[in-house]
């Protein structure tokens, strides 16, 4: 077996849009990559900062953490569905979008990047990412 064997996580998303031109849309929707991190912590340290210690120490009631992350952390979230639509220069565009598209887009992106759900996958993390929040 080969790396180029390995399938890339990626689901397409169709928004319904109020066009008359284009009703439809569809985008392909990726996890977030190791430099997709790098990319946040650089521009979004406090808030990935925050989400991250949140989510590790807390176990929500409800699963989906999606809107909570969007409502708190606007321009975080635009960020990380950019990054996952291999579009980082979306990013002010993405924050335009109405809320459950973005909202959509997000949860998407959070199933992509951790399937084992966003708690236990930060846990596994936790080594990984602290020593970059903390430069």
């Amino acid at each position: 077996m080969a790396l180029s064997d390995l399938v890339i996580p990626s689901r397409p998303i169709t928004i319904t849009q109020a066009s008359a031109e284009k009703p439809e849309v569809t985008i392909d929707v990726f996890g977030l990559t190791t430099e997709d991190f790098i990319y946040l912590v650089d521009g979004y340290k406090e808030a990935l900062g925050a989400i991250f210690l949140n989510n590790v120490k807390e176990s929500f009631a409800d699963p989906d953490v999606s809107k909570q992350v969007l409502m708190s952390f606007p321009g975080f979230s635009a960020a990380c569905v950019a990054c996952a639509c291999k579009q980082r220069s979306a990013e002010e565009y993405v924050r335009s979008l109405p809320f459950p598209i973005q909202l959509e887009l997000l949860a998407t992106v959070f199933a992509l990047t951790f399937p084992d759900g966003l708690k236990k996958s930060l846990e596994k993390l936790l080594p990984a990412i602290l020593p970059l929040l903390k430069k």
